[in-house]
């Protein structure tokens, strides 16, 4: 049934999923990828359609409770708008229930409402129900609450009825709907299908397109700017369609074809890395790749093995490691001597010189010797302005994000967004074998 185990991962990825089926449907609609009202926000001029996406693999029986909170928050949305343009989507898979909408009672709307969570009555029922206690309002209306706060907001409404502010009726007939929806893999299956039927090969759809769309939506999804983060249907695929590299990445590799596609991107990577005479520079994020410090220098002299071993043809290679310092890059420059590594890192002494980085090695073509045969460098700002003088070919970027002052004009980005050297090094071909 594919890799995913971890649950919230698995939400994530569903309404990554929902979103790309949201998108391949729509028409003119702009759509806001982690909406100001919801998970998505579908925009038609003025008219917004808000649906939130849960996902219940586990629940074994159907409850009102696993859908309250969701529904107390549309709610809340409803009641403090004028709520005439904004219509709301729950949308949750559940495996014991029917594919389709279900119906939302108004006394299970008032069971809601009546509950004792204390977080819930605070954060949503505070917001539907008439308060009449100046007291409580003031409470409710702070930021930040106590313990003892919240409780006393809690026995107010447990003690007292009061007046819904909204008109449930309107809610549940003319601007909510529930919709039981699809299983994970019955999803991603839909939007294969949409994409080719929006002009793109099987294929493709598989080793490109698909990746690249959830890798996409992933990426709009933690843009901060909420423009930035809006889309439409012909923005997206006039994207994809220029898009000829499998997106490895902390989200592909969720996908149940995931070992396909790291075959796929090696073969891409394959044309480049069988040239000689290539710059090369791979950037580093330690915190992402397991044991990172542990199998550090044994990646660096697998590489040098395969691509720094003819000092007439190869050149060394920069490896810039995101968050370490000058004692740390010393560190490794030991280990890498004692494996009988030579390493340039332009200091000498305390004092970094871009000159000395930059510089060629010598060379001793009859005796198999080079003076160095790799660089090392932290992403300090005078580091990477050296990197940047010193124009690559090619950039391997081993992180989710490069420095802000990394300049990739006029350079091959590789982003190798994985989670262990064993993957590098088969991407690399370095190893013919892959773990996942």
């Amino acid at each position: 049934m594919g890799r995913i185990a971890d649950s919230t991962i698995k939400g994530f990825m569903y309404q990554f999923n929902l979103s790309l089926n949201e998108i391949l449907k729509s028409t003119n609609e702009i759509i806001k990828i982690e909406g100001i009202i919801e998970d998505i926000d579908m925009i038609n001029q003025e008219n917004i359609t808000a649906i939130q996406c849960k996902y219940h693999e586990e629940a074994e029986k159907f409850q009102w409770s696993k859908v309250s909170k969701p529904i107390l928050q549309m709610l809340k949305t409803y009641t403090n708008s004028d709520g005439n343009n904004i219509s709301f989507i729950l949308y949750a898979f559940f495996p014991s229930e029917q594919l389709g909408e279900k119906v939302v009672s108004k006394n299970e709307i008032n069971d809601m409402l009546n509950t004792r969570n204390i977080e819930y009555i605070c954060d949503y029922v505070a917001h539907i129900k008439k308060i009449e206690d100046l007291e409580i309002k003031n409470l409710v209306s702070k930021e930040r609450k106590t313990k003892e706060e919240k409780e006393k907001i809690r026995q107010y409404f447990i003690a007292n009825e009061m007046e819904v502010l909204c008109n449930i009726d309107d809610f549940l007939n003319n601007r909510f709907c529930f919709i039981v929806g699809r299983e994970y893999y019955e999803l991603e299956a839909e939007n294969k299908k949409l994409l080719c039927q929006n002009g793109f090969s099987q294929d493709d759809v598989n080793d490109i397109v698909f990746p690249n769309a959830i890798q996409k939506i992933a990426s709009l999804s933690i843009l901060k700017d909420n423009q930035a983060r809006n889309t439409t249907k012909k923005e997206l695929l006039e994207e994809l369609k220029g898009i000829r590299k499998t997106a490895i990445s902390r989200w592909t590799r969720e996908l149940s074809n995931y070992k396909e596609l790291l075959t796929n991107r090696r073969k891409q990577l394959g044309k480049n890395l069988n040239v000689n005479y290539r710059k090369r520079c791979f950037i580093f994020e330690p915190t992402q790749i397991e044991n990172f410090e542990q199998e550090i220098v044994l990646f660096i002299k697998n590489y040098i093995d395969i691509y720094c071993c003819k000092p007439k043809l190869h050149i060394p290679a920069i490896f810039c490691i995101l968050g370490y310092n000058k004692e740390k890059i010393d560190g490794l420059i030991s280990r890498l001597y004692e494996k009988g590594i030579e390493t340039e890192t332009g200091y000498r002494g305390s004092v970094f010189y871009p000159e000395a980085f930059v510089k060629k090695p010598e060379r001793k073509i009859g005796e198999n010797w080079l003076q160095f045969k790799i660089k090392i460098c932290s992403d300090s700002e005078e580091c990477i302005e050296a990197i940047n003088r010193n124009k690559q070919d090619d950039v391997f970027q081993v992180s989710e994000h490069l420095p802000e002052a990394f300049s990739i004009r006029d350079v091959n980005r590789e982003i190798l967004d994985v989670n262990s050297f064993s993957q590098i090094e088969y991407l690399l071909r370095i190893k013919d074998e892959v773990e996942i």
